[in-house]
């Protein structure tokens, strides 16, 4: 019995920090009736991203929205949708590997991948680019940390909004041996800048006007007190750490998505 209850435990411990990528959209844009316009963006590598634009009339900034790792873009758009309702531009892409983006072998066991953050990039000179919003950054689990990551230093992202963000690859080698998932990084990610902690010490973008960290209490991965030293050693000023109490890992949009957007409203309008 102890036995299949430690195999038990292993297995979903591996399973919710996983990856799972899957290339067919179970969900798109037509079944919301959603009007958007679908973009190919090159990368790094010879990579093509496939993206999702939202336009909005009612306001002027544009949500670069980076997920979790889990799925497609295809399922976060009841995500989309309340953004746009509430007035912002929204552009959802997913990383290589993912729905219509170039094929990329995935190990669902290894956390992120460095190319995750060059595909970031790619969407982020895209829409500096093309549009002339104000960019919000903004993601969850990996998404979140890539976003505070790369967006932190960007001259062009006026905020950022992480919902779970990855802290410190080294302690989190650390959370993995106990709760016993055997889970991998790259190497050389730690103590480098694909580390969330090492960015939010340096100088932030010259347009950075505020970060919004969001965090659910019974996340396994990282604690209050996780959060609140990424907070602490974020050298921006206008920051602020938003908690759920009843939420799961990565779950923080379904417990409760009204007061979820209601957040991100406040926020990006004191921005």
């Amino acid at each position: 019995m102890r036995s299949t209850t430690a195999f038990i435990i292993v297995f979903l411990s591996c399973f919710l920090v996983a990856l799972s990528p899957k290339k067919t959209y179970k969900h798109t844009p037509h079944d919301f009736h959603m009007k958007h316009e679908k973009i190919m963006i090159p990368s790094t590598g010879g990579a093509q991203l496939s993206a999702w634009y939202f336009p909005s009339d009612l306001g002027d900034q544009l949500m670069i929205m980076s997920h979790d790792g889990v799925g497609n873009m295809g399922d976060y758009l009841e995500r989309v949708r309340i953004l746009v309702r509430y007035g912002f531009s929204v552009l959802i892409y997913d990383y290589r590997g993912y729905g219509a983006s170039s094929d990329f072998k995935i190990n669902k066991y290894q956390y992120v991948y460095k190319e995750f953050y060059d595909d970031f990039d790619a969407v982020y000179n895209y829409c500096e680019d093309r549009f002339h919003h104000e960019l919000i950054a903004y993601g969850w689990g990996i998404g979140a940390g890539i976003s505070v990551t790369r967006g932190y230093i960007k001259d062009d992202i006026a905020g950022i909004i992480a919902d779970e963000p990855f802290v410190d690859f080294t302690t989190l080698k650390t959370q993995f041996k106990k709760i016993n998932a055997v889970m991998t990084l790259p190497e050389g990610i730690e103590n480098s800048d694909y580390n969330a902690l090492n960015i939010v010490k340096k100088e932030p973008g010259k347009n950075l006007r505020g970060i919004l960290y969001i965090h659910g209490s019974k996340n396994f991965l990282y604690t209050t007190e996780d959060m609140e030293t990424l907070m602490n050693a974020t050298s921006h000023d206008f920051k602020d750490l938003y908690q759920f109490d009843v939420a799961s890992r990565m779950d923080n949009f379904t417990v409760n998505e009204s007061e979820y957007a209601k957040q991100i409203y406040a926020f990006v309008l004191n921005l």
